[in-house]
C-alpha cells in the first residue's frame, strides 16, 4: 500500500509543478510608530511565506499565480491588520502596509491575535490558540490562561511549581505532549512546566487537539500543546514582579538587543518561589499521648518551591547563507520539597526534597529559503544534560501534620526500601535533531516533511544492572501534502507518520521487591499512522472541519525504565493506539462567534501506572477505552469594550476491557474512566473603562468562573452512576466516599496601564477562589483556598 501511496503522490508532485507561477506582488512599509523601516517580517497567508523588509521599507513575493491575498506585518511582537491584494494574470501588484497605533482593548488584541495565529497555521488542523503575550500584565499564570480554554482542564496538586496532569480533548497524562517552539519539550525537563513558565516568558500558547501539525513531529494520541516563545526585531524588553499569598514571589527580565541590523542578543530569565502553606482539611493527626487519630486543619510545612531559569541567545538574521542562524544556551534549577507522597495525604514529610538543574544546554537553529522561498529549511539540533535527585536522608523520625518530629525505629520518612541510604540520582543525557523541510509547489500544493531523532541516555546511583546507563532511540518521520481546491474553499492535510523506538538493558522482572528476576532484553517497537484533516470555508463568517486518523505512541522513558524509587521498569510495554474521528463547525462575526467540536476515541493498550504492593507501582498496558466528547465556545461583545466569552466540555469515555484483574469482568464494561472530570466549563467577562471614565491610558477589570462537576476516583458500575440528562443530575445509587465533589471557582482582578513615548508601566491584582471554596484534584488533594496575587510590569 505504502508503494502505490508513494507513487501516486510522485505522479501528483509532477503534474503539478507543470503549473507556471510568475505573478509578482511589491509592497512597502509605512511606520508611523518609529523610524525602523528594516527587518519587518511581512506574512503571505495563502502561500505560508515570510520575506523581511529592507533597509528602505520594501519587500516583494514572486513566482504567484493570479488571484487574491491576504498579507500582513508582525513587528515588535504585535500582529498589524491584514491587506488584501488582487493579483491580475501580466501585471505587478502593489500594496502599502501601515504599522501604527492600535487602539484595541485587551480584549480585542487576544481576539485578533488567534484570527492570525489561525492563518499562520495549517488552518485545516484544529487549534485553540492562547495569546499569552497580550496577557502579561495580568497577575496570573500560564496555567491559569490554558485551564480556560475549551477541552483542557488542568489538575494542580500543591501550588506553584507543582506536578499537575492536564486533560485535553479527552486524552490526558503522557497521551498529550508538550513542545517548546515546536521541539518536544523533554530536553529542558520540567522547567517550561505550565506551573511554573510566567506568562512574561512566552508570546502563545497553541493548544493541538485531533491531527497534529506536520511540523511538531511527535507521538501523541491526539492532543499537544506547543509553547511559543517571543520575538522581535529591535531593541525592546520587559522587567516584572510579582507577589502573592503563601510567600510568593516570581520575578522576569527578558530583553531583546538590536546590535547591529542583522545581530540580536536575547536574554529571558525568571526566579520563582514560593512557601505553598497553604490550609487543608481532613488530615490525620495521631494524638502522640492518647494514640487517638483525629481530622485536622492545618497548613502545608513542607511544600515550598524555588527555581531559576536563564536563556541567553544570539541570533544572526537575513544573511547571504541564512535567514536565520540562532545560537541558545539554557540553564535551570529548582527544587521542591515533597510534602506528602503522591497519591495522599495520609503521612506528611517533613525532611524529603527533591532536586533538578540542568546547568548547560546549548541548541542551534537555523532556518534558509532555497529556489526563490519555494524551499524552506528548518535545523534544530540540542544537547542536554539534565540531573534529577531525591533526599530522605532524615534518620529515624517522622513528622506530624502540625510539623513536630517524632523519633522512630524506622530508617528514612518515606520508607521506601529501594531508596538506598536516603538518595536517589538520576542523569539524563539526550540529543535531539529535528529537520523541517517544506517545499511550495504552487499555491495550492505544498509538500512538507518532518523528521525528530532523539538518543537518550539514563544513569542511575541505584543502576547496578546498566553500570553505562540505558539507551533509548527514537525517529518519528512525517511526509504531509497540503491542498487547497475550488478557489480555496477546501483545503487539506494528509500525513503520514513512521514512529520507531529501539531500547536495550537489563531488568528486573520481578514484582516482588524481595526477589530477581533478571531479564536482558532488546527491543523495537514500531508504528505507521495515517491521517487525514479536511476544513470547508462554507462563507467569510463560518467554516467546517473534519478528520480522522490512526495514531501510536511509544512508551516514555520513566513508563519503560522506572525511576529506580517506587516505579519499577516494563520492557514489556507496547504502543499505545487510537483512532480518532473529529467535526467540528465555526461561526464567527466581529461582535459574536460560536464553535462546536465533537470527537470519538478508541483507544487500544492505554499505559496506566498500577499499584503493585506497598512499596512499588509499574506501568502496564491495561485499558481499552472507547467513546465521545463534545465541546462549545461562545464570545460576544454586547457593548464596546465589554466582552463575555465561555465554554463547556462534556466527554463520556468508557472502559470497554481491562488487562487489571480488579476491572476485568463484566461489571465494569462501559464504566467511565475514573478519576478524570468529564463535565466542566468557564465563563469570563472583562470591560475596558478606558473610554467611559475619559482616560488616557487603560483600565481594565475582569472576572473568571470555573464549574467541574463531580467524578469519582474509582471505577463505578454503569447502573449506579446518576441518572438524568447525560448523568449529570441525580446521586450516585452507592455510598462512597471516594468521590471529588461539584466545584466553583471564582476569580476577579483589575490592570491598569500607562504608556510612555516608548514605555509602558502596569498594575495588576488579582483575588483567586474570592469565595474561598473547597477544590480538589486527581486523588481528591485539596488546593489553595482564597489567595491574592500583585503584579507590576515596565516594559520598553
Amino acid at each position: 500500500m505504502l508503494r502505490n501511496f508513494s507513487a501516486l503522490f510522485l505522479l501528483l508532485f509532477v503534474q503539478i509543478t507543470l503549473a507556471q507561477n510568475t505573478e509578482i506582488i511589491r509592497g512597502k512599509i509605512i511606520n508611523s510608530l518609529d523610524e525602523q523601516l528594516e527587518n519587518i517580517t511581512i506574512h503571505l497567508v495563502e502561500t505560508n511565506t515570510v520575506v523581511q523588509t529592507d533597509s528602505e521599507g520594501k519587500f516583494i513575493f514572486k513566482n504567484l499565480a493570479p488571484g487574491i491575498y491576504n498579507l500582513f506585518a508582525v513587528y515588535d511582537g504585535f500582529n498589524f491588520p491584514v491587506e488584501t491584494v488582487v493579483v491580475v494574470s501580466g501585471s505587478v501588484s502593489e500594496v502599502i502596509l501601515h504599522l501604527g497605533t492600535m487602539n484595541y482593548s485587551l480584549e480585542e488584541v487576544m481576539l485578533q491575535t488567534l484570527t492570525v495565529s489561525e492563518k499562520l497555521k495549517n488552518s485545516a488542523i484544529k487549534a485553540d490558540v492562547i495569546p499569552v503575550e497580550a496577557n502579561t500584565r495580568r497577575a496570573n499564570s500560564v496555567e491559569d490562561l490554558v485551564n480556560k480554554s475549551p477541552g483542557v482542564k488542568i489538575r494542580n496538586v500543591g501550588g506553584l511549581g507543582s506536578a499537575s496532569n492536564i486533560i485535553v480533548g479527552g486524552f490526558s497524562g503522557n497521551a498529550v505532549k508538550f513542545l517548546y517552539d515546536d521541539i518536544p519539550i523533554d530536553y529542558m525537563g520540567s522547567n517550561f512546566g505550565l506551573t511554573k513558565i510566567p506568562t512574561n516568558a512566552i508570546s502563545r500558547v497553541e493548544v493541538y487537539k485531533g491531527v497534529l501539525p506536520t511540523k511538531i513531529g511527535v507521538d501523541a494520541l491526539g492532543s499537544a500543546i506547543n509553547i511559543v516563545p517571543k520575538t522581535s526585531t529591535k531593541t525592546s524588553g520587559t522587567v516584572s514582579y510579582e507577589t502573592g499569598s503563601y510567600n510568593t514571589h516570581i520575578a522576569t527580565a527578558n530583553a531583546n538587543i538590536k546590535l547591529n541590523k542583522n545581530l540580536f542578543l536575547g536574554i529571558n530569565s525568571f526566579y520563582n518561589y514560593s512557601k505553598n502553606d497553604y490550609k487543608v482539611d481532613n488530615l490525620p493527626y495521631k494524638d502522640p499521648g492518647t494514640g487517638q487519630v483525629t481530622y485536622i486543619r492545618e497548613r502545608l510545612f513542607h511544600n515550598g518551591f524555588n527555581q531559576h531559569s536563564l536563556e541567553f541567545s544570539l541570533q544572526a538574521r537575513e544573511l547571504t547563507w541564512a535567514d536565520l542562524i540562532e545560537l541558545k544556551v539554557n540553564s535551570y534549577g529548582l527544587e521542591k520539597d515533597i510534602q506528602n507522597d503522591q497519591f495522599s495525604r495520609a503521612r506528611p514529610f517533613g525532611e524529603v526534597y527533591r532536586k533538578e538543574h540542568g546547568n548547560f544546554i546549548p541548541s542551534l537553529k537555523y532556518k534558509k529559503h532555497f529556489f526563490e522561498n519555494k524551499l524552506s529549511l528548518n535545523q534544530f539540533l540540542v544537547y542536554s544534560n539534565l540531573d534529577f535527585e531525591i533526599f530522605d536522608q532524615a534518620k529515624n523520625v517522622y513528622y506530624d501534620w502540625k510539623g513536630i518530629s517524632h523519633k522512630t525505629n524506622s530508617g528514612s520518612e518515606m520508607g521506601n526500601i529501594l531508596l538506598k541510604n536516603g538518595y536517589l540520582h538520576n542523569s539524563f543525557e539526550q540529543f535531539t535533531s529535528r529537520t523541517n523541510l517544506n517545499y511550495l509547489i504552487n499555491n495550492y500544493f505544498q509538500i512538507e516533511s518532518n523528521t525528530v531523532l532523539s538518543l537518550y541516555n539514563r544513569k542511575s546511583n541505584t543502576g547496578d544492572l546498566n553500570p553505562e546507563g540505558t539507551d533509548y532511540d527514537k525517529v518519528i518521520t512525517n511526509l504531509a501534502l497540503n491542498s487547497q481546491f475550488f478557489d480555496q474553499k477546501l483545503e487539506s492535510n494528509t500525513q503520514l507518520k513512521y514512529l520507531s523506538g529501539h531500547f536495550a538493558g537489563q531488568y528486573n522482572a520481578s514484582d516482588n521487591p524481595l526477589e530477581n528476576d533478571i531479564v536482558d532484553r532488546e527491543v523495537t517497537n514500531s508504528g505507521v499512522s495515517f491521517s487525514q484533516a479536511l476544513k470547508y470555508n462554507i462563507n467569510p463568517n463560518s467554516y467546517i472541519r473534519a478528520s480522522y486518523e490512526n495514531t501510536f505512541r511509544l512508551p516514555e522513558q520513566q513508563e519503560l525504565f522506572g525511576d529506580n524509587n517506587f516505579i519499577i521498569a516494563n520492557y514489556e510495554l507496547t504502543p499505545e493506539e487510537s483512532r480518532n474521528i473529529n467535526l467540528g463547525y465555526t461561526y464567527a462575526t466581529i461582535k459574536y462567534g460560536f464553535e462546536i467540536n465533537t470527537y470519538y476515541r478508541n483507544t487500544q493498550n492505554l499505559i496506566r501506572l498500577k499499584d503493585l504492593n506497598q512499596y512499588q507501582a509499574k506501568y502496564l498496558n491495561l485499558d481499552n477505552v472507547k467513546g465521545l466528547g463534545v465541546e462549545l465556545q461562545a464570545n460576544y461583545e454586547p457593548v464596546d469594550n465589554l466582552l463575555l466569552s465561555g465554554n463547556l466540555t462534556w466527554n463520556d469515555f468508557r472502559l470497554q476491557s481491562s488487562r487489571d484483574k480488579y476491572l476485568n469482568n463484566q461489571h465494569f464494561k462501559d464504566a467511565r474512566v475514573a478519576n478524570m472530570p468529564f463535565y466542566y466549563g468557564n465563563l469570563s467577562a472583562s470591560y475596558n473603562l478606558k473610554e467611559i471614565l475619559k482616560l488616557t491610558s487603560d483600565f481594565s477589570f475582569f472576572w473568571d468562573y470555573s464549574y467541574v462537576h463531580q467524578y469519582y476516583l474509582d471505577y463505578i458500575e454503569k447502573q449506579f452512576e446518576p441518572d438524568g440528562f447525560l448523568g449529570l443530575f441525580g446521586t450516585s445509587k452507592i455510598n462512597t466516599s471516594r468521590i471529588i465533589p461539584n466545584q466553583h471557582t471564582h476569580n476577579a482582578g483589575f490592570i491598569y496601564v500607562r504608556d510612555f513615548t516608548k514605555q509602558s508601566v502596569s498594575f495588576s491584582a488579582e483575588l483567586k477562589n474570592i469565595f474561598d471554596a473547597d477544590i480538589y484534584n486527581e486523588f481528591k488533594m485539596q488546593s489553595p483556598g482564597r489567595h491574592f496575587r500583585v503584579k507590576i510590569t515596565f516594559s520598553f
